[in-house]
């Protein structure tokens, strides 16, 4: 009979431990890949009395944009990846180009809107007619997504470039063009 009780105890106390999983490995990994594009107005900071995102609008850079995502990689922080092109509307036949690739933070995660805030390095071009330059470029920027099905997010985008060795009519100013991007991603792997 005590052998028949300490079996009862032993199984009793084993048996969560036999069923026990976290919670990770039942639901899969956090970890997606998100590919998609934009619809970019930048200020270029070529012949504007300030490089306010908001200002400017007759100087303004219009272009598209195309990036990857992916999220999760260690934590809350993931890689992105973008090229953006911007050859319509600015004066003076002037036109901007990159392709940068960094960081990504998520600030917060919730069930519909998404934040995060990037660091982004790379190249970029700036052509005005027929004379163009490449530059080094550091971008911090933040993206905020709101998810309208489990495969489609809705993004907004700001951006602030650095081009420290800008070298331009005025000589070695360099550069900062910003701006807003929006568009829409599409979730290939999770």
């Amino acid at each position: 009979m005590t052998k028949n009780v300490l079996l009862a105890c032993l199984l009793f106390l084993l048996s969560p431990a036999l069923f026990a999983q976290s919670a990770p490995s039942a639901e899969g990994g956090r970890r997606s890949i998100w590919v998609g594009a934009e619809f970019s107005s930048f200020n270029p900071d070529w012949g504007c009395p300030n490089a306010s995102p908001f200002s400017c609008w007759d100087h303004r850079l219009l272009g598209v944009a195309a990036f990857a995502d992916a999220n999760r990689l260690i934590g809350r922080i993931g890689m992105e990846g973008e090229a953006r092109w911007m050859p319509w509307h600015g004066v003076s036949g002037i036109s901007e180009s990159n392709y940068l690739i960094g960081p990504r933070f998520q600030v917060l995660g919730g069930r519909r809107l998404s934040l995060n805030a990037k660091f982004l390095a790379g190249g970029a071009t700036f052509q005005q007619r027929s004379n163009t330059g490449g530059w080094a470029v550091f971008a911090p920027g933040a993206t905020l997504g709101y998810r309208i099905s489990p495969r489609l997010v809705l993004r907004g985008d700001y951006e602030y470039q650095i081009w420290p060795g800008f070298v331009g009519t005025n000589g070695p100013r360099g550069l900062s063009p910003n701006g807003f991007s929006v568009g829409a991603s599409y979730r290939l792997f999770h």
